[in-house]
């Protein structure tokens, strides 16, 4: 399966008929990534896996963590770091392939990988399980957030969904799975999308697994 090019996205460009930004990067963590830390499940210092324009990266920063964001589009890292220096903030961002990234062995306590899991290729999933392991400490955390297999995309821009198993297996060999839970992802999509229920900010609700392992 073809990705959209997400790159183009965060230029501006349209990846589908009224669609000139990546859906579900929605300018604040994804409420299942704020839940988690509320409740105090996730350790700085933080990978934010697939940053995007930094808006988890961000968030984590203002509340004082440690926080480090990479991606592999240019043009969401440049988006992000105008955004943390407009709101006084100094996290470090990186453009970087997280299926093939170094220079971070074990600094990691943990990992949040918020709807980068299915914007990747399937053959990068072995390298990014590898990676994201070798940048944690012993002990850390990985969460991950990503489309199940039944939410509904137009084909020329569905990412590549999985169903709780595959997430798993895509990890196991490097992560120690804790639990696969139903979960939701919320973004901006036209309506003629499918038929999803909307939240109170018109972001429609998409059906999703949040992951929680960690590194032994």
């Amino acid at each position: 399966m073809t990705l959209p090019d997400f790159d183009a996205a965060y230029r501006g460009s349209s990846i589908a008929e009224g669609v000139t930004t990546v859906p579900w990067n929605i300018g604040e963590p994804q409420p299942a990534i704020a839940a988690l830390v509320d409740a105090g499940r996730v350790a700085s210092p933080v990978l934010d896996a697939g940053c995007g324009i930094g808006a988890t990266t961000i968030a984590l920063t203002q509340r004082g963590y440690e926080a480090v964001g990479i991606d592999l589009s240019d043009s969401a890292v440049a988006r992000a770091r105008d955004d943390a220096a407009a709101a006084g903030l100094g996290p470090e961002f990186a453009v970087a392939d997280v299926s093939t990234f170094t220079g971070y062995d074990g600094r990691f306590a943990t990992v949040i990988d918020s709807t980068l899991f299915h914007s990747m290729p399937v053959e990068a999933r072995p390298g990014y399980a590898a990676s994201t392991a070798r940048a944690s400490r012993p002990g850390a955390t990985l969460i991950v957030l990503a489309f199940d297999v039944s939410a509904p995309f137009p084909e020329e821009v569905r990412p590549n969904c999985v169903t709780a198993a595959e997430l798993a297996a895509a990890v196991a060999p490097h992560w120690t799975v804790d639990s696969v839970e139903p979960s939701t992802i919320r973004a901006f999509t036209p309506p003629d999308w499918g038929e999803l229920p909307e939240d109170d900010a018109g972001r429609r609700v998409f059906p999703a697994h949040l992951l929680l392992a960690h590194r032994g």
